[in-house]
């Protein structure tokens, strides 16, 4: 298959495509037991072989409420992260995002922002939710940055939620409405 065909939605920097078996390689590895990535993610605490991250993978692809997403560079097809919407809640039209990207090198350059716009306009555009969320650990400052610069606003705080490093810290929470559907929905009562 032609790369090109199998970018689901792309930016200026990056494209999302559905994830591959192939991705849970060697990288996905390393990335998922470097302290420094992993430190805000609770894939930390169970130990991750080559053999869990396959078996991850597999399951991801074949649930039909959630969509885990490569994070790929555009110049050069490089996979340099994840980005996972769901579960996906049919009932009440909403999902969550969670994301990591897992090439340093790549930290601190909009990449998570884009990643988060892409998906967040695939949630809303393609599959009509009305509403995307999101949490962070309060500490984790880069992701909480991504995320209001994709345009989402922080809902609220839960008091001491997660354990990192040793202290109780707080979680964020973070949401964005798709703001056309409201619109639609506001025009339709009034």
């Amino acid at each position: 298959m032609n790369k090109r065909n199998e970018r689901l939605i792309e930016g200026s920097k990056i494209y999302l495509r559905k994830i591959r078996l192939s991705d849970a390689n060697d990288n996905y590895h390393r990335w998922l037991n470097d302290p420094e990535i992993n430190q805000y993610l609770e894939s930390r605490h169970v130990p991750q072989t080559p053999e869990a991250i396959r078996q991850y993978v597999q399951e991801k692809i074949a649930r039909d409420d959630e969509i885990l997403l490569a994070i790929c560079l555009k110049d050069n097809d490089m996979h340099i992260g994840n980005i996972k919407l769901g579960p996906i809640n049919k009932a009440h039209s909403f999902a969550s995002i969670g994301l990591f990207i897992g090439e340093k090198g790549y930290w601190g350059k909009g990449i998570a922002t884009e990643a988060i716009s892409l998906v967040t306009r695939f949630a809303f555009d393609v599959l009509g939710l009305h509403k995307v969320i999101a949490g962070c650990y309060v500490h984790n400052t880069g992701s909480l940055r991504a995320f209001e610069k994709a345009g989402f606003h922080k809902e609220g705080v839960e008091k001491e939620k997660w354990l990192c490093k040793g202290q109780y810290i707080d979680g964020i929470i973070l949401g964005m409405v798709n703001s056309m559907k409201a619109l639609v929905k506001k025009e339709r009562i009034g």
